[in-house]
């Protein structure tokens, strides 16, 4: 702050204090002595804090971590990694032996973790993210019960050198690397099918030739921190004890060189913008209409519910709107094109895009209880349907099957096998006739339109209401999806959109290949959509 005290100052906890910074400091600043430990707790300025810390946890984070921070939200059966419970005192990122710094809990709640369900929460204010650093710590007894961790000193590092290299080479197998991370460094260690992390989880190695997801940072300083502190809770130990510091910061320049590919830009962790154009005219449906070349994308990071060798890291986003309708572009890679759901043991492509009911912002986690969530999700089997429905005799061709009496404008005796499922009566195949769009072998649109207000409530909207078209093409190891609907419905249990305005917008992904299926997928948190105003309007 300047004027009567100067110029603006450094403040030890959020860096340099400036004007826009003025309106929250006295806050913040309650924060910070709470969590220096000077404010005793149950004094009315510890409560304040606190309570404001738990309110934001309860938004955002209870549905993971659970009310009371056991590792068992409504979430956590969806989610490997596990989720923490916060209530052990154990927690796996941390620049010291023992408990996380007030700054290494504010870092993972800014950065998020790599490679886990948990998100970047950057897009909370600084005030937020610090009150639910105080209220995570309330959580267990052991910030009061022990000493606070040291951190673990990160000298400036040497430059890379050759000499450097071989030694890392070196003392990645004196070490014991190789017995976890295997000798090339994929994971695949003679002990890797064995290891389990103190909560007796299986837990996997990191394989070193996938660049940019190592859960405590991916830069040199980050590796030379991890192995000087470990990573609490699992087999991952403190070399701070048995390697010296030119071996440390060797071994941290060496797993760095083991991807196979250099790490490509990451979409930004940080939720962001996404602006629904308005064009004149009919929206393309047509994925790859000139319409949609005029566009940059919007990229979108995705955070995976259930590791995988193969992650889908990003969707990139493009929207059209002509004051009538409202259009998405979405493009992910994915290596392999699945689009047949015909054995148990098959598992389709898939993306969906949601949004809130109404102006409240319910959790990105598929709504709650108070607040109902909209969602399009694109099936690629069904895309395929579009064109013919395949069921059982496209999976067997060789299959036989009795006379089946029940086919509408079939002469009796004619093999099912050989008869069009579409030309069977409903009444004598129970999905169909029951009404799930599941069943149905008529296909009108290769997009689903659903509702939820959290997990195990998805419910698809009657067939009269279903009103979102869309296609899907895939071409040179990419999807590329386009979703329309009218901007405005009669439905109120559809997402309104209206020019001019903001509202939020989430992304979910499924690669058939990996065997995603149900909740698991990769998601986004809440983005921003800014629909574009049309001109006089």
């Amino acid at each position: 702050m300047e004027g009567r005290m100067g110029k603006a100052q450094p403040c030890p906890l959020w860096g340099r204090v400036t004007g826009a910074k003025v309106a929250v400091i006295a806050s913040l600043a309650l924060a910070a002595t709470l969590l220096a430990g000077r404010l005793s707790a149950g004094t009315e300025a510890a409560s304040q804090v606190l309570a404001q810390g738990k309110d934001v946890y309860q938004r955002k984070c209870a549905v993971c971590h659970g009310t009371e921070g056991r590792g068992d939200g409504s979430a956590a059966y969806l989610l490997y990694p596990k989720p923490r419970d916060f209530t052990s005192g154990k927690f796996k990122i941390r620049s010291t032996l023992t408990l996380p710094t007030d700054q290494d809990l504010f870092r993972t709640i800014t950065n998020g973790i790599p490679g886990t369900s948990m998100p970047s929460w950057a897009n909370l204010s600084e005030q937020d993210r610090w009150t639910l650093v105080a209220y995570v710590k309330s959580l267990s007894e052991s910030f009061e019960t022990q000493p606070p961790g040291e951190p673990v000193t990160l000298p400036q590092p040497p430059k890379r050198t050759q000499k450097l290299m071989a030694l890392g080479k070196q003392f990645y197998k004196e070490a014991g690397c190789f017995d976890c991370h295997g000798t090339s460094g994929r994971g695949d260690g003679p002990s890797s099918a064995t290891l389990k992390d103190e909560w007796g989880y299986p837990i996997v190695p990191y394989d070193f030739t996938i660049p940019g997801r190592m859960k405590g940072g991916f830069t040199v300083k980050d590796v030379y921190r991890t192995l000087q502190a470990g990573i609490g809770g699992t087999p991952m130990p403190s070399y701070a004890d048995s390697l010296t510091e030119e071996q440390t910061w060797a071994l941290a320049y060496y797993v760095l060189s083991l991807p196979k590919q250099p790490l490509a830009e990451p979409a930004p962790r940080k939720p962001g913008t996404i602006v629904s154009k308005f064009m004149k005219g009919e929206l393309p449906l047509d994925p790859f209409a000139s319409a949609w070349a005029k566009l940059p994308f919007a990229r979108v990071h995705l955070e995976p519910l259930w590791i995988r060798t193969q992650e889908v890291e990003e969707v990139r986003v493009k929207s059209l709107q002509n004051g009538n309708e409202i259009a998405f572009l979405l493009e992910w890679d994915d290596a392999i094109a699945d689009q047949e759901l015909l054995k148990s043991e098959d598992f389709r492509d898939a993306v969906a895009v949601q949004f809130p009911v109404g102006t409240k912002e319910p959790s990105y986690t598929m709504g709650d209880q108070q607040g109902l969530v909209n969602i399009w999700h694109w099936k690629a089997d069904w895309e395929a349907d579009l064109q013919r429905y395949r069921d059982l005799q496209d999976r067997y061709p060789g299959m036989w099957a009795d006379a089946y009496w029940f086919q509408r404008g079939v002469p009796s005796g004619v093999e099912a096998a050989k008869a069009p499922t579409s030309s069977h009566d409903p009444t004598y195949l129970a999905g169909w006739g029951a009404g799930n769009p599941l069943s149905n072998p008529v296909r009108r649109s290769s997009v689903e339109d659903l509702n939820a207000v959290g997990f195990g409530t998805l419910t698809s909207q009657p067939s009269e209401e279903q009103d979102v078209r869309g296609k899907g093409v895939w071409q040179g190891g990419k999807w590329r999806v386009v979703m329309i609907r009218k901007l405005r419905t009669e439905d109120g249990k559809d997402a309104q959109f209206i020019p001019g305005q903001t509202t939020s917008i989430a992304f979910a992904v499924w690669d058939g290949a990996q065997g995603d299926r149900d909740g698991q997928k990769a998601v986004s948190t809440w983005q921003r959509l800014q629909i574009e105003k049309g001109p006089g309007r």
